[in-house]
């Protein structure tokens, strides 16, 4: 096993280690433990320590992704009840249909006359931070809130 391929399974089990024990903390969050893989990838990447240097346009990373997009909506298709989705399209499809083009455009434009990007990659950076979370999606169906730090930032559920 080469340098590259010890970082990575070491930073791997590392994550996944510290992701199980805070599982139970992000299931009562909005936050999700993805979010530790994503910051982890930052880090150890050429972005943050360069520990490992994968070219972005490379089958690895092409393969992973796939993997990473079908564990995600394989996992939350097997958690969503036939009767909550029934009872909760109404919410989503204004969260997927009205929420997330505003959110985009409402990203978009700005980062276009801030940043001086051209448009395409403008809307590509509006359409990554739009709330098209599977935690957010799916605590939607759910019909779960939750309960913000700041005063006069909790959801209507005061439990």
């Amino acid at each position: 096993m080469d340098g590259v391929s010890m970082a990575l399974a070491l930073a791997f089990g590392l994550v996944l280690l510290i992701s199980v024990s805070l599982s139970g903390l992000a299931a009562r969050t909005v936050l999700s433990t993805a979010l530790l893989f994503l910051v982890a990838g930052a880090l150890i990447g050429q972005g943050g320590f360069g520990l490992v240097d994968i070219p972005s346009n490379g089958a690895f990373v092409t393969g992973l992704a796939d993997l990473a997009l079908f564990t995600v909506l394989f996992t939350d298709g097997q958690r969503a009840s036939l009767p909550s989705l029934k009872e909760g399209w109404r919410l989503s499809g204004r969260a997927l249909g009205l929420a997330m083009p505003l959110t985009m455009v409402g990203i978009a434009v700005p980062t276009h006359f801030l940043t001086g990007l051209d448009w395409t990659t403008s809307f590509l950076i509006g359409a990554i931070l739009s709330p098209t979370d599977p935690v957010f999606a799916s605590a939607i169906v759910a019909g779960r809130t939750y309960r913000y730090g700041c005063a006069g930032c909790s959801t209507s559920n005061p439990a």
